[in-house]
């Protein structure tokens, strides 16, 4: 088992350009070298994309990288993140459902820009796909988009104004149940874990995706207050699950500044989901 000290820090919650995050998976593992990481877990929205450029920087390092997908889901009105940690992306299961996603996502953009161009604010998909450089394009690549032709000040101007829920140029998207993530993750060799709970109403919810194959909670969040931790650690015992945790990085000049490796870990927590890995 991989002993871990307090001095080499553990964040296993990074975003890379393949999603919504400004640096690449090469550059991701650059930074955590940088600040002395030991290991980490490239977490790219709805794409395993980065996966492969990510161990491959690594490689030799001494940093170890866990292959893993943050799935972004519905459940009663509310959006709820699973992750998914230790996936094989080769497995059917998960190919199919990144299938299913990736052409729901298409859709909806061009439906966004359709209602976009409709107020006034025209767009070419290829304008916002040089922005994203990446397999997933998204809503956050439609803002800076904006941003760049003029329309809006900021993303969060274009959020608040235009892609946000219930504004002029949003549409619903198409995505997975927490349920169906769960039961993805687990059929890919994978380790489910219910991304920041503080945010929603999460108790019932946990209960409800035990069955479905969650495995754990991510605890440690720049979202979660003290007490929040506590409680979600005491939740996870109570009904046997793993903690994780990570700063849900998404890179320099993001609208989410948050430092890569800024959220402590305890060294435990890495050494229950990689003995866990182990099995899986």
């Amino acid at each position: 088992m991989l002993r871990m000290k307090k001095r080499n820090p553990i964040d296993l919650h990074l975003h890379t350009t393949c999603s919504d995050g400004t640096l690449t998976p090469s550059q991701t593992v650059e930074e955590a070298l940088r600040h002395g990481l030991c290991l980490i877990a490239i977490t790219d929205h709805d794409t395993v994309a980065g996966v492969a450029d990510a161990l491959q920087a690594a490689s030799g390092s001494g940093l170890r990288v866990v292959p893993a997908i943050e799935f972004n889901t519905d459940y009663q009105g509310q959006e709820v993140h699973i992750l998914g940690y230790g996936i094989d992306a080769r497995t059917g299961p998960l190919r199919q459902a990144l299938r299913k996603m990736r052409e729901g996502r298409q859709e909806r953009n061009l439906a966004m820009l359709a209602r976009l161009r409709a107020l006034g604010m025209p767009l070419e998909m290829e304008q916002v796909a040089e922005i994203a450089q990446g397999e997933i394009i998204a809503r956050p690549h439609i803002a800076w988009a904006m941003v760049q032709a003029g329309y809006v000040g900021s993303p969060q101007q274009a959020f608040d104004l235009f892609l946000g829920k219930g504004a002029p140029a949003f549409v619903e998207r198409h995505s997975l149940t927490p349920q169906q993530a769960c039961e993805v993750i687990r059929q890919s060799g994978g380790l489910a874990v219910l991304a920041h709970p503080a945010r929603i109403d999460y108790e019932q919810l946990i209960r409800e995706l035990l069955p479905f194959g969650l495995r754990g909670i991510e605890a440690y969040h720049p979202d979660h207050t003290a007490r929040n931790r506590r409680e979600l650690c005491g939740l996870a015992r109570r009904v046997g699950l793993l903690v994780t945790g990570g700063s849900d990085f998404h890179g320099p000049n993001s609208p989410r500044p948050v430092e890569m490796g800024s959220v402590e870990v305890p060294p435990e927590v890495s050494e229950a989901l990689l003995a866990a890995l182990a099995k899986s």
